[in-house]
């Protein structure tokens, strides 16, 4: 792995702008020493033996469970994520392990369409990777185009997700600068009151009958 990343590819105006920079490394610990070294990044927060991805869908079928460190920093206003998979659970993660990606794995975007933007993508020659969430209440898809050699966790920006990358951000920033690594835990940063009120406004439309289903797993049941 280098520390350090290219120029940010021009993605299809329907993404938006990237909002973070992922890496899988093969340890967590030494790739936030290189990135620092490198790339002159003084603080990292890193959560260890993390389920992030806990009930989703690999390649539409039901995942194990993968368990990972991750670690979080910042260039400039850019999230650099840092990715270490923990045993070799059949993921995205240990695909990109078996494919020897040493560089860039994926850009993170997040939109406030997502069913528009999800169907879009699979409309214009990317496969869903990894699925998760709920449908109505927040989603996140990893696509792929391989034509391209381009991966995309799509995230639903709503009031569930903003928290969590503004609360990523804030608690790197705000870290002591004297220590390059800050531990935490995922659930530390979990927008609590916001998923309620999500879950209320979830309730009623799906009561509605206004949940778009984009979900396998919601289009498997019907």
């Amino acid at each position: 792995m280098k520390a350090d990343f290219d120029t940010i590819r021009e993605l299809p105006p329907i993404f938006g702008e990237v909002r973070q920079l992922a890496y899988i490394v093969p340890d967590i610990d030494a790739a936030m020493q290189q990135w620092a070294d490198e790339a002159g990044i003084d603080s990292f927060i890193v959560a260890r033996n993390q389920a992030p991805m806990k009930g989703a869908w690999y390649r539409g079928e039901p995942g194990e469970t993968a368990r990972v460190n991750i670690a979080f920093g910042y260039i400039g206003d850019m999230q650099l994520e840092l990715i270490e998979l923990i045993g070799d659970t059949p993921s995205l993660y240990k695909e990109a392990i078996d494919r020897e990606i040493t560089g860039l794995h994926h850009y993170a975007v997040c939109v406030e369409n997502f069913a528009e933007v999800y169907r879009w993508g699979l409309a214009n020659g990317y496969e869903s990777v990894v699925d998760t969430g709920v449908d109505g209440l927040v989603r996140m898809s990893y696509i792929e185009n391989r034509q391209e050699n381009l991966i995309l966790e799509v995230i639903e920006w709503n009031p569930l997700t903003r928290p969590y990358f503004d609360s990523i951000e804030k608690l790197v920033k705000e870290s002591d600068k004297s220590q390059l690594v800050r531990e935490f835990q995922l659930s530390d940063i979990t927008p609590k009151a916001a998923a309620l009120v999500q879950l209320i406004k979830f309730m009623f439309k799906k009561l509605l009958g206004q949940v778009e289903k984009t979900h396998p797993a919601s289009l498997a049941r019907g």
